[in-house]
C-alpha cells in the first residue's frame, strides 16, 4: 500500500500545527460558552479568528528612502572636491 504525504495551507502561522480548538469560557450566567476565539493545538496561542490562525503575518511595507541628489554633499575626507 502506497503512502502519500499531503501538505496543507491550513496550519498555525507560529508553530505549523494543523489543529485548533474553540476557546470556551464561563458566561455571566455561569454557563460554558464559546468566546469566538480559537486556541492552537500546538503552541496554545489564542487567535481572534481561524483566518488569523493560518494566515501568514504580513511584513511591514518597505518604504525606500528618497534620494535627493541636490542634498548630497561629498565628504571632505573622501578626497573629492
Amino acid at each position: 500500500m502506497a503512502t502519500f504525504k499531503t501538505k496543507t495551507l491550513y496550519k498555525c502561522r507560529d508553530c505549523a500545527a494543523t489543529s485548533y480548538q474553540p476557546v470556551i469560557d464561563r458566561g455571566p450566567s455561569g454557563a460554558l460558552q464559546a468566546t469566538g476565539q480559537y486556541r492552537c493545538g500546538g503552541c496554545r496561542n489564542i487567535f481572534a479568528s481561524i483566518r488569523a490562525w493560518w494566515e501568514p503575518r504580513r511584513n511591514p511595507e518597505f518604504k525606500p528612502s528618497v534620494f535627493q541628489p541636490s542634498a548630497f554633499q561629498p565628504s571632505s575626507f573622501s578626497g573629492l572636491r
